[in-house]
């Protein structure tokens, strides 16, 4: 299934797009079965988008708690993160 994610950063784009490009989050997400079609930023919003294809959402919600500490290095407030399934 596809997934749209979606959260306010707050370490600034580049941060957010140099720790998420790095090995280190690949291989989490490769770890993980979590691939990712795109991403992108918002300039006025100050939201970070990103398109990933996962097994379900539950596996999704079980990366994202075992993988906190990667969170929070990224600079996502999670209290902002919004997960939309997509169809097609």
């Amino acid at each position: 299934m596809k997934i749209l994610a979606s959260a306010k950063i707050t370490k600034g784009w580049d941060h957010w797009k140099s720790v998420f490009e790095s090995d280190r989050h690949k291989q989490i997400r490769s770890d993980a079965g979590v691939d990712v079609v795109g991403y992108g930023y918002h300039p006025e919003t100050g939201r970070a988008y990103v398109v990933q294809e996962v097994v379900s959402m539950e596996t999704m919600q079980k990366v994202m708690v075992e993988n906190q500490n990667a969170f929070d290095e990224v600079g996502v407030d999670m209290s902002t993160m919004q997960m939309i399934p997509l169809e097609g």
